[in-house]
């Protein structure tokens, strides 16, 4: 079991320790008779009190970046969308959102030449010309490495297999990615000059849910902390969720 603690009582305990080692120096330095340096079992018990410190720190340290990198990555997905969007609108031609699955080389159970052992973790805009070819919009956008957004149809619809990509060799042909070459899967989708996106409105409700990597993927429920983005497909307006 983890032990928990009230916000600023870490600071709060290591103080107070300041503080008593503060005063046994001044007691052990005014003393009659007495060397003015610590024994070597005060040192070590200083020392072990700052272990323990360390320890309880650790676990919260890690909690909150693992929060900041999620935060980042909601961050990187609900602007991408937005700018989608939004130039769709400015610009009167279809936008296509495509979210990439690829295999990280330095992932345990991943293999680099087999994208399905890969997770969703980069986003990237094209937009659709009226030859039907399509032009980037932007650089590839990357997730924190810790951060991936689910796979499963039960927390991200929009990458279940009705959202795949298809590829025209002519006007729309595979792109070979910075860092990933050709070794992905990608599930897209579009919004429309209207502002409106090309999902059904009427066989799903279309979301997309980020996570820590150390969840897991394709989960039957959201973990303690994950961020969910939902897309209306009948207006294209999002809205987000984090508990």
């Amino acid at each position: 079991m983890k032990a928990s603690f009230p916000p600023g009582e870490s600071l709060h305990s290591a103080r107070q320790i300041h503080n008593f080692l503060d005063c046994l120096w001044r007691a052990r330095a005014t003393a009659p008779g007495c060397a003015k340096a610590f024994t070597l079992i005060e040192l070590l018990l200083a020392m072990a009190i700052v272990a323990t410190l360390i320890g309880f720190a650790t676990p919260a340290t890690m909690s909150a970046l693992r929060g900041s990198q999620l935060s980042h990555g909601s961050m990187v997905v609900a602007e991408q969308l937005n700018l989608a969007r939004q130039t769709a609108l400015a610009t009167n031609r279809s936008v296509e959102v495509r979210f990439y699955q690829y295999a990280d080389s330095s992932a345990s159970m991943e293999q680099p030449s087999d994208p399905n052992t890969g997770k969703f973790r980069a986003v990237q805009l094209f937009q659709i010309q009226e030859s039907g070819s399509a032009v980037a919009l932007g650089k590839l956008r990357y997730l924190p490495s810790a951060i991936i957004i689910d796979s499963g149809s039960r927390l991200s619809t929009i990458l279940g297999g009705s959202q795949a990509k298809t590829w025209n060799p002519i006007l729309d042909p595979q792109v070979n990615l910075p860092r990933i070459g050709m070794s992905y899967n990608c599930r897209a989708f579009r919004f429309l000059s209207s502002g409106a996106t090309n999902l059904s409105p009427f066989t799903a409700t279309w979301f997309l849910t980020l996570h820590n990597l150390q969840s897991g993927d394709a989960l039957a429920a959201p973990p303690a902390d994950f961020f969910c983005i939902r897309i209306d497909a009948g207006n294209g307006h999002t809205q987000t969720f984090r508990p």
